[in-house]
């Protein structure tokens, strides 16, 4: 590949991520922030609702069970279970959990949460199982997306400023 073909290729992918940038923003202005208004956050996790009956949540959750509420739904179509949660008034989550914002250590928890029932474990990007690769440009997007995605979700939290 030609140095020229290269710069082409590099300007296109640059534009075509602002404009998916532009995208998600116009969508998120348009449907609101995406809280829900009384500060519930939920995660459907495909295993049977026993598994954190009397309280038994797995350690993620574990840590700030006591500042938050927590109820447990049936998922829709017999998929699993909702676990459903948020930070009771006066709470100090994040001092628990090390985070700035209550609202992100809550999102956190519960997706690792979902990942120790479902799977066993907390999975991680890093360090990276297959080792280490070569830095490129479009890795370095990549290794963004994964760093931001905690919490936050990868689109929304490398493109709207998010994470």
């Amino acid at each position: 590949m030609g140095v020229k073909t290269a710069v082409a290729v590099g300007a296109a992918g640059v534009a075509a991520g602002l404009v998916a940038r532009s995208l998600v923003k116009q969508k998120n202005e348009a449907d609101g922030d995406g809280r829900h208004p009384e500060g519930w956050k939920a995660v459907t996790i495909l295993a049977d609702p026993q598994s954190v009956a009397d309280g038994r949540y797995p350690e993620p959750l574990a840590r700030i069970a006591e500042m938050v509420e927590i109820r447990v739904e049936d998922a829709p179509g017999d998929k699993g279970f909702e676990l459903h949660a948020r930070v009771r008034d006066g709470s100090d989550v994040k001092g628990v959990l090390g985070d700035e914002d209550p609202d992100q250590a809550l999102r956190v928890a519960l997706r690792d949460a979902k990942q120790v029932l479902e799977t066993g474990e907390v999975l991680r990007a890093i360090p990276r199982p297959h080792g280490e690769r070569p830095r490129t440009v479009t890795g370095a997007v990549v290794d963004a997306a994964e760093d931001k995605a905690k919490g936050v979700g990868v689109l929304r939290g490398l493109w709207s400023g998010q994470g």
